[in-house]
């Protein structure tokens, strides 16, 4: 059985603010910990549920916080950037029972939810899909579902693990921390968190599988909304993107895939001289 395992950081137990979520950070050291924490213990319940191979993908930041000497052997690592399916990278590849999502966060369009954002805080306002603000997870779904892979655990703070309810009522969660503000909240002890995390890991993998999530229909209306005005005009020049508003730009993708390309594009060649 083969499980696919998406690594995030901001919905890790303990994790608040920014300081401890990169390299530059005073913190990031003991909060790239944390997060190795919590992927071992979906490891560790996965394989009590029975999985015999599994590929966990480091998805924030600069796809290189997990660390690979404290993987177990079996274990395959998806690391650095660019990779055209972001986050999902490599569950195109052969067939996966399903995946995890570990750590995750609320998306940009949630009023809550401990360090929210879509793909870039910095760059993305807004990732609006055939009329409906995705988050990540919707963006992961939707690969999942275009790969036939479901979605079985999710774990982030309590306003992520009610998005996900209502993405996929069928998956696992768990709670790791219970959001009072952008970068406040009350966590579970680390501890707990592994505990609950491999227990759900191991249901997740011995319940009745889900039935499989449909594609969403293509082509996909984008409307990406992006924080500098003087980004949104540049991309406007080329074609297929149209202007939709002063920081808005519209286009179509034909699915999920050339979505991902897109987003991933805008985000890395994000142009230094827009300013305003």
């Amino acid at each position: 059985m083969r499980i696919y395992i998406s690594a995030d950081i901001e919905g890790i137990a303990g994790i608040v603010s920014h300081d401890q979520i990169g390299p530059a950070g005073d913190s990031y050291e003991a909060g790239r910990k944390l997060m190795m924490d919590e992927v071992l213990a979906a490891i560790e319940g996965a394989r009590a549920g029975g999985a015999s191979e599994i590929v966990v993908s480091d998805s924030h930041g600069n796809g290189r916080n997990l660390d690979p000497a404290r993987l177990p052997s079996g274990v395959q690592l998806v690391s650095g950037w660019p990779r055209p399916l972001l986050m999902m990278q490599g569950v195109e590849e052969g067939r996966y029972e399903g995946f995890f999502l570990i750590g995750h966060h609320a998306g940009v369009g949630s009023q809550e939810g401990v360090l929210a954002h879509t793909i870039s805080g910095r760059l993305y306002q807004d990732v609006v899909v055939n009329g409906v603000s995705w988050s990540e997870t919707d963006l992961n779904c939707a690969v999942g579902a275009h790969f036939g892979v479901p979605l079985l655990l999710a774990t982030g703070d309590d306003v992520y693990i009610d998005h996900v309810r209502a993405r996929a009522p069928y998956a696992q969660c768990v709670t790791t921390k219970w959001n009072h503000g952008a970068t406040a909240a009350r966590s579970l002890a680390a501890q707990d968190a592994h505990t609950a995390i491999r227990e759900a890991a191991q249901r997740a993998l011995t319940q009745k599988r889900p039935a499989l999530q449909k594609p969403d229909a293509a082509p996909l209306k984008v409307e990406l909304s992006l924080r500098k005005r003087q980004a949104a005009e540049l991309m406007s020049y080329l074609p297929g993107f149209e202007r939709a508003g002063p920081h808005t730009i519209a286009f179509e993708a034909r699915d999920v895939l050339e979505l991902n390309k897109i987003i991933y594009f805008v985000s890395a060649y994000d142009p230094k001289g827009a300013v305003y």
